[in-house]
């Protein structure tokens, strides 16, 4: 017995949200579709819900979320969602996001710049050396239980914030990496961290921008170099 057969199904048609058990609903140009997947509500525990509270629906997803493709997919998407947010709020930046692709479940360009940081630093954090995971939980957290995720995760970083997701300003660290650097200054990061990791810090931004100067002791993360 297939895991939907477990749980009775209703789909809810998108146009008159008429109740019913037909997986079709004519649209208002008479074409037959397929009803979407967020207007199917499942019975559990006799409650109707929707796809995101089955169990296995719940496991489908994680699985996905967890695949290397479904991992960067879902960080191209929120990369994506941050550039449209910096836009609208009128904050300027230079460059434009280069793995942007409007294409259905495709995040080529940002795996390929994964890769190649890969075969340079190996697959760990350059700057802690923490080996990177991809581990997406997919748990339902509330407002006074709310998860930030795996500190050894991989998460896009972009070098300076005044700089979008460019191929040159772009690097791969952990999340632990990314969120003390996102909310402290270089000083404060070399209180927090080992010399030896400010030091590949320092390496790795010269490296990636060798025709600027930057006085580390006083540059803060996003400030523009000198």
């Amino acid at each position: 017995m297939s895991q939907k057969a477990k749980h009775p199904i209703r789909y809810i048609n998108p146009i008159t949200g008429v109740i019913s058990t037909q997986s079709y609903y004519t649209d208002e140009q008479g074409i037959k579709k397929r009803i979407p997947t967020h207007k199917l509500e499942y019975k559990i525990n006799d409650e109707w819900v929707k796809p995101n509270s089955v169990p296995h629906v719940r496991k489908s997803v994680k699985n996905a979320l967890n695949s290397k493709k479904g991992y960067f997919c879902a960080k191209l998407a929120s990369m994506s969602n941050s550039s449209a947010y910096r836009k609208k709020q009128d904050k300027f930046t230079h460059g434009e996001n280069e793995f942007k692709d409007d294409r259905w479940g495709r995040c080529d360009k940002l795996m390929a710049h994964f890769d190649k940081q890969v075969e340079q630093y190996g697959n760990k954090c350059p700057m802690t050396l923490i080996p990177f995971t991809m581990d997406k939980p997919f748990e339902k957290f509330d407002i006074n239980n709310y998860s930030i995720g795996v500190f050894s995760n991989i998460s896009p970083d972009r070098i300076f914030n005044h700089i979008e997701y460019t191929s040159q300003n772009l690097i791969f660290t952990s999340q632990l990496w990314n969120l003390s650097k996102t909310t402290s200054s270089i000083s404060e990061l070399e209180l927090i961290f080992k010399p030896e990791i400010m030091e590949r810090y320092k390496a790795i931004v010269v490296e990636r921008f060798p025709d600027q100067k930057y006085n580390f002791n006083e540059l803060r993360h996003g400030a523009k170099p000198s």
